[in-house]
């Protein structure tokens, strides 16, 4: 790649990958799902390439290569926690995680998963009225190495974290949504064989959920820990422990993988956006004012 040999002491090693030096500008892995369909891989094969400055000797390498990497983790599931009555957001994760203490967990450390959503840039649609794509680009602190892109309805691309970059070079085919940008941060909890970590999801400078993340080590298996899971989320969420993910019926008996991880989170972002574009509709702020006048 990039022109001429490369020797061995100009790779530098990484996670399951090499990325070579030298000639390169940029070197990009990309881990596409199994079975993402034939015309995401020629999206970066023909046309990322030539519209970031290839010529015969490329200044720009892509690989498609099968999705191998981040490894496998616990089953886990990401779930939203209303706010207490009475209480804010940051009271109510306080109370959450006072439980979680009383159970005897403990304290590792910070988390963070963040999430910035693309849209289709007008001048790549067809026809008048075409209704765009959204892609959604996210980071999860326990892979630091990786950055998650994600479809509507499609495949989670894997790629390390100079998809940045490339997004800033494919401002003519995708453009950045204003005020999209939503993460959730928090603490890490470890009881026994599981992972806990309660969030608070924001946006801007405002807070506007809570997430909850629990994951169960042993097992990478969906179907083969879910009542497990269920019964340790039910000792500290109560009334409030979710449903299996919808991922979970996808993957059948498949290996869980990180990726399953992002979608839920995916799945939780877009849900609290939409709650929050309820709350701020005018037909909600005169429901308001309609019950203040009753009162």
């Amino acid at each position: 790649m990039g022109g001429g040999a490369e020797s061995d002491s100009d790779v530098t090693e990484g996670p399951r990958h090499a990325l070579p030096r030298g000639r390169v500008d940029w070197a990009l892995c990309f881990y596409v799902s199994s079975g993402a369909p034939a015309s995401i891989r020629a999206l970066f094969s023909e046309v990322v390439s030539p519209r970031v400055g290839c010529w015969s000797t490329p200044h720009f390498s892509c690989l498609i290569l099968p999705s191998s990497w981040p490894d496998t983790m616990g089953v886990t599931c990401v779930s939203q926690m209303p706010v207490a009555e009475g209480k804010s957001v940051q009271q109510t994760v306080e109370l959450l995680t006072r439980k979680l203490e009383m159970l005897g967990a403990e304290k590792q450390g910070t988390f963070c998963v963040d999430c910035e959503t693309y849209h289709t840039a007008a001048s790549t649609l067809g026809s008048q009225g075409q209704a765009g794509k959204l892609m959604y680009v996210m980071h999860n602190s326990e892979y630091p190495l990786s950055c998650f892109a994600l479809f509507e309805n499609g495949p989670c691309l894997v790629a390390d974290t100079n998809f940045d970059v490339l997004m800033v070079k494919l401002k003519g085919f995708f453009q950045s949504a204003k005020a999209s940008k939503i993460e959730t941060r928090g603490t890490r909890y470890q009881y026994c064989d599981f992972l806990v970590k309660v969030g608070t999801v924001t946006m801007g400078p405002s807070a506007r959920g809570i997430s909850v993340e629990v994951e169960y080590g042993p097992c990478v298996v969906a179907s083969d820990c879910w009542s497990l899971l269920l019964e340790f989320l039910q000792s500290f969420l109560g009334s409030h422990t979710p449903g299996a993910p919808a991922v979970f019926g996808n993957r059948h008996d498949a290996v869980y993988s990180p990726a399953d991880t992002m979608v839920q989170y995916m799945e939780l972002f877009n849900k609290i956006r939409k709650q929050q574009q309820v709350d701020s509709s005018p037909l909600s702020h005169q429901g308001s004012l309609a019950m203040k006048n009753d009162i």
